[in-house]
This record gives structure tokens, C-alpha cells and sequence, in this order.
């Protein structure tokens, strides 16, 4: 377990014996199947949590109800959002939902916020990775506004393609109009326009990507 701490977290020789023996003790390893739901913000903070095995989304629900997805967290990836809310003014609303079977580690926020009030390595590197996730989070924002669906469609196509490395996704339209923010009907739409221009091949659960630079220019 020590080896995974320190690979996901840069500060880990920074920290005191005491500290590292903290965070391994009362760190919570939990199995969580293929489409679990959590929902961190109002107040509940679950912790940081490190993606040990599998791959999980994050997104956030429209008054709608609709899902927009906000990034992707995957093996060996740190979800520091999760604890967002024990710093002030930074209590936010955000869901995961796991797209495979995972296997997931909480450090529990008293426990990470005693370190972060301790260390100044701990504070540095919180404070990096929330910026980063902030600055992500605005420009998939960004995208939403000024670009078009099909471009976002397009997008979330390759980056499905660049998770998997295969050229063939086993992938509904659901998902993607969750990842593009819009409706089932209109990915379908798009899907078939992607067809008949040599971009995609549609069959039954399954898109193959036969143009990557083409959906690139979209």
C-alpha cells in the first residue's frame, strides 16, 4: 500500500513517519461495481480518494436533470474534488459514477486536513491539483458555449478512443450525450451524419472510428 501512496502523492517523502503511518492506518479501501453512484458536496466531504484499479467519471446534474460529464479518473489517478469542500468557500455539488468495477482509496478529510494544515508540501500540491481541476472544469464550460454539439460529439469519441486505444468502442449513444451534454436523439443524428461521411462505421453497441484527424477538424 505504501507504493501506491507514494506514487500518487508527490509530498509522500516530504512527510513525517507519523504522518505516512496516519494516512495508512486509517485509510478506507472500498470495491465499488461497474455503474455505483456517489455524490460528494453539501457539506459531506468523502475525503481524497485514489483510483487504485478501474475507471470512474465525474459530472455534475443540470436543473434538467440531465448529466454533463466533467472529466474522467482513471488507474491510479487522485480525486482531490472529493475533499474540495474542507477548504472554505469551495463546497461544491459533483457526482462519479463508476464505468468499470473499482477499487477505490479514501483518505478521510480529518485526516487529509490535519496534513494539510501540517505541511506546506501537502497545502502546495491540494492547492495545484484544485486549480487544475477548476481550470478543466472551465474550459469543458468554455466548450459547451461556443462550440457546436457535433464538435463535442467528435471530441468525446476520441477521447474514448485515446482511453481504450482501440479503434472500436463498445459504447451506446447514452453515454455520449452525457459526455457531449445533450439529448440521445441528437447524438443519433450526428452519429449518422458521421457515417455517411466516412468518419464513423455504426453498428449494434459499437462505433469504429475509421478517421481520427477528420473528427479532429469537426
Amino acid at each position: 500500500m505504501e507504493q501506491m501512496f507514494k506514487k500518487a502523492f508527490p509530498f509522500w517523502d516530504d512527510l513525517t513517519e507519523g504522518q505516512r503511518s496516519a494516512i495508512q492506518t486509517n485509510t478506507v479501501r472500498n470495491l465499488c461495481p461497474r455503474k455505483t453512484r456517489l455524490h460528494f458536496g453539501g457539506g459531506e466531504c468523502a475525503g481524497v480518494q485514489i483510483i487504485a484499479q478501474g475507471r470512474a467519471r465525474v459530472f455534475i446534474t443540470s436543473p434538467g436533470g440531465g448529466d454533463i460529464t466533467l472529466f474522467r479518473l482513471l488507474e491510479g489517478d487522485v480525486s482531490i474534488l472529493s475533499a474540495a469542500c474542507m477548504m472554505n468557500g469551495m463546497d461544491i455539488e459533483l457526482d462519479m459514477e463508476m464505468e468499470t468495477d473499482c477499487e477505490i482509496y479514501t483518505v478521510p478529510k480529518k485526516i487529509y486536513r490535519k496534513l494539510y494544515d501540517e505541511s506546506g508540501a501537502v497545502k502546495e500540491y491540494t492547492m495545484e491539483m484544485i486549480s487544475e481541476k477548476f481550470s478543466d472544469i472551465m474550459w469543458l464550460f468554455n466548450q459547451f458555449v461556443f462550440s457546436n454539439v457535433a464538435s463535442r460529439i467528435a471530441g468525446a469519441l476520441l477521447e474514448h478512443r485515446g482511453i481504450t486505444g482501440e479503434d472500436v468502442l463498445n459504447i451506446t449513444h447514452d453515454v455520449l450525450a452525457r459526455d457531449a451534454g445533450t439529448a440521445r436523439e441528437v447524438v443519433t443524428r450526428i452519429l449518422k451524419q458521421f457515417q455517411n461521411d466516412g468518419l464513423v462505421k455504426l453498428t449494434r453497441g459499437k462505433i469504429e472510428v475509421l478517421d481520427v484527424s477528420g473528427l479532429g477538424k469537426i
